[in-house]
């Protein structure tokens, strides 16, 4: 450490103190009628150092600095095809003049005004990518409620969303098949979602929150960290740009499910700006609408804030960060129906169930860029999380403890030419759990020195060729070498392969990460292994896959297929075993036996610019070898199937006015825990039936600064009947909450404002 000390010392040693000149220019466009019009807020930058770049002004001025090594401009804007312009003559104003895109490509039928009709795509695969990486911007998010970062994938084909858990009342995720726990879900770049929050932690992350996602699917980046099994969801947040600005958003729903949600975004002086975000929402009405005695839902309630102070200096003086805060509270309260919390809990008056969740996070990211070495950068990152949860399920009690910190020093240049990049860089990582489960402690605390290395070749024509490895020296798990490959070759301009596979590596939080099982009479047992993490081994598993993208127009509509296939095998996998008897919850290890298929076909249809339609159809293959025999893992449905359509109405201005959105979700059957041990009237099917879900929005955009929105989730109200085993004996040998794989509640309607200031 150091080593990795003193290179940073030097790094962050450096400050070049060159002069800088200035290039001048305009942005211009050319009407039908043949006038000449400016063009506010292009996007103006260098091609050869693009982290340099500029928005021009109402007049389409713009200023950007220059040094030497810098030959080129590119300048865009959406609705306009991007030019690229030589810069020969520093000393002169630059006139640039963009072209609209033709009607065909774009539906621009207006410039006059420079008013702008093409819609942006709201989920588009990035083309410069070797990963199968999809970047979701702020419309996709606003064809559903996503009140959270779970809700923001019910329109994505890429994620699967579970139904609501009978016991947290949050929704999960899963990507190829497998739960959440294995996909890396950072924020900012930065681990987030891990630990004892790596199954709750995802309803943490408000939707109003979210500038952008982007989805990666298999083996990601080595940058960021060992626990990428099946994929990474990197969250980019709010923060201000380039003008003050106040968001508000009001959120309820007819059961009693209330928001309220707060961003501003101010200017400070000298480049430094501050965002301030809150969040508050909660439950507060007991639903029990097939009159089991149990709530549908829990009572919830949620607090949680965060600040974000930004300094960017990347023009000025190569310097660019951002420090951050956040603090949460959260709490949900359930079980039967007559429940007090003050008066029964731990008590048999009534099955009752308690989670708290308090979260404090620290973190920051600094980083600099050489403007003497446009392509030469370093950056550090560094992050402390503080995670307590105490809860308790009838009088099952579960408390934990984290104590997380994390940094990561990274350093990017080239060999010799752009078309050889390389990012080389260290981390370490330090958790310390304590953890209470039935009388029982649990104390463990993982130190995580490692280093990474990737490379990048763009110099053959038409492929990309990104190689990654990393060694973490973990004191639990050992020594673990993680390689990880991702190839992009264009076969056609419309056709392009990914191949990728790689390596991954993550230890299992058991209790933490199965708390929805804790609500039964299940006898939980940890069969050890003789490891050091529960006296289990880490999980450790390889992911490889290939995608193709076929890009084509039928007639005068735009058309994208993807097909993409991905196999997880696992060398070393954590089982939750639910099929060994009905009474029991069974942890263990198991070597090299489980496995994960996943096939998916999405087709993509853009009629018009403002009609779109997504079609998606999944397969899923996923077994271990468990106690009892290699099985299909519960609650998986091997069928999937997804629809959905989005309409847009515009004004004679050409600013949109209506949207309309329609999701149509197929779950196909679904392989249940084995309940054959039980009594005859507590035994439930091995496999669910397949069913439909429909979920439905509109959108009335009155002004730039007002929208309302209502809608409705669950339209055709499908609902499991009697989720839950032997609810008139909570404290008896059968109560089981665990087999719970539809919608507990009928159509849910809400509604919503959101206001800008």
């Amino acid at each position: 450490m150091k080593i990795y000390l003193t290179v940073f010392l030097v790094f962050t040693g450096i400050l070049v103190f060159s002069q800088h000149q200035i290039l001048k220019g305009r942005l211009l466009a050319v009407t039908e009628s043949g006038n000449v019009i400016p063009i506010n807020g292009a996007e103006v930058i260098w091609k050869e150092h693009p982290v340099m770049k500029t928005v021009t002004d109402s007049l389409g001025n713009f200023e950007i600095m220059y040094h030497a090594g810098l030959y080129n401009i590119v300048a865009s804007k959406e609705g306009f095809i991007s030019q690229e312009v030589k810069i020969n003559d520093i000393n002169k104003i630059a006139e640039i003049y963009l072209e609209p895109q033709s009607e065909k490509d774009s539906d621009v039928k207006e410039i006059e005004e420079v008013i702008i009709r093409q819609r942006a795509q709201a989920v588009k695969i990035k083309a410069n990518s070797a990963a199968l990486t999809y970047n979701i911007n702020k419309t996709e998010l606003l064809k559903a409620a996503c009140c959270n970062l779970a809700e923001s994938f019910e329109t994505n084909p890429t994620v699967d969303v579970s139904t609501n858990n009978a016991v947290t009342g949050s929704k999960q995720i899963k990507m190829l098949g497998l739960d959440q726990k294995y996909t890396s879900i950072t924020v900012e770049n930065m681990p987030e979602v891990r630990g004892l929050t790596s199954a709750s932690g995802i309803n943490f992350l408000p939707g109003t929150w979210i500038n952008s996602i982007q989805l990666t699917k298999g083996g990601s980046t080595v940058n960021n960290g060992y626990e990428a099994i099946t994929g990474q969801i990197n969250t980019e947040l709010v923060k201000f740009q380039d003008k003050n600005f106040t968001n508000l958003n009001f959120y309820a729903s007819d059961n009693a499910r209330l928001e309220f949600n707060l961003v501003n975004g101010t200017q400070l002086e000298n480049n430094w700006s501050n965002t301030s975000l809150v969040h508050l929402d909660g439950r507060l009405s007991k639903e029990d609408m097939n009159h089991d005695g149990f709530l549908d839902i829990p009572l919830s309630k949620q607090i949680n804030a965060m600040n974000i102070l930004r300094y960017d200096g990347i023009q000025k003086n190569g310097w660019g960060s951002i420090f951050a805060i956040q603090a949460l509270y959260d709490k949900k309260t359930g079980g039967e129906k007559h429940f007090r919390e003050s008066t029964d809990r731990l008590t048999q008056n009534y099955y009752g169930l308690g989670i708290e969740n308090t979260h404090l996070e620290i973190w920051n990211k600094t980083g600099y860029v050489f403007f003497n070495k446009p392509y030469q950068s370093m950056g550090l990152q560094t992050k402390f999380i503080h995670h307590n949860i105490d809860s308790y399920f009838g009088q099952r009690l579960y408390n934990g403890n984290e104590n997380s910190f994390f940094t990561n020093l990274l350093f990017e240049s080239i060999i010799g030419n752009t078309n050889h990049k390389y990012t080389i860089g260290a981390s370490y990582l330090h958790n310390a759990y304590n953890e209470d489960f039935e009388n029982t402690n649990y104390k463990r605390k993982e130190n995580v020195p490692g280093i990474f290395a990737e490379y990048t070749n763009t110099s053959f024509k038409n492929l990309t060729i990104v190689a990654g490895i990393r060694t973490d020296f973990h004191n639990l798990a050992g020594t673990q070498v993680l390689p990880r490959l991702n190839i992009k070759y264009s076969i056609l301009p419309k056709t392009t392969l990914r191949l990728a596979g790689g390596r991954g590596m993550r230890t299992a939080n058991i209790f933490a990460e199965n708390m929805q099982y804790f609500a039964s009479s299940r006898q939980v047992h940890i069969k050890s292994n003789g490891g050091d993490i529960y006296g289990l081994d880490p999980e450790i598993a390889w992911n490889y896959g290939a995608s193709l993208i076929q890009d084509l127009r039928i007639g005068n509509i735009k058309n994208t297929f993807t097909v993409d296939f991905y196999r997880t095998d696992f060398e070393k996998q954590v089982l939750v075993d639910l099929n060994k008897s009905s009474h029991e919850l069974w942890f263990y290890n198991m070597d090299e036996n489980s496995y994960s298929n996943s096939f998916q076909v999405i087709w993509d249809i853009f009629p018009t610019s403002n009609l779109e339609f997504h079609l998606a159809y999944k397969n899923y293959d996923i077994k271990a070898d468990y106690a009892v025999g290699k099985r299909q893992v519960p609650f998986t449905a091997k069928n999937r199937g997804l629809f959905t359509a989005s309409y847009s109405t515009f004004e004679t201005n050409k600013k949109r006015k209506w949207t309309f959105d329609f999701t149509l979700q197929y779950i196909g059957e679904q392989r249940l825990p084995d309940t054959s041990d039980n009594p005859v009237e507590y035994q439930r099917k091995l496999y669910s039936p397949d069913y439909a879900l429909m979920n439905a929005q509109i959108s009335r955009h009155f002004s730039d600064k007002l929208r309302a929105y209502i809608g409705v989730e669950n339209l055709g109200s499908y609902k499991q009947k009697n989720p839950i085993i032997d609810a008139e004996n909570p404290f008896g040998s059968y109560f089981d909450t665990s087999n719970v794989y539809a919608p507990t509640i009928p159509a849910m309607y809400y509604m919503g404002i959101d206001l800008k200031l």
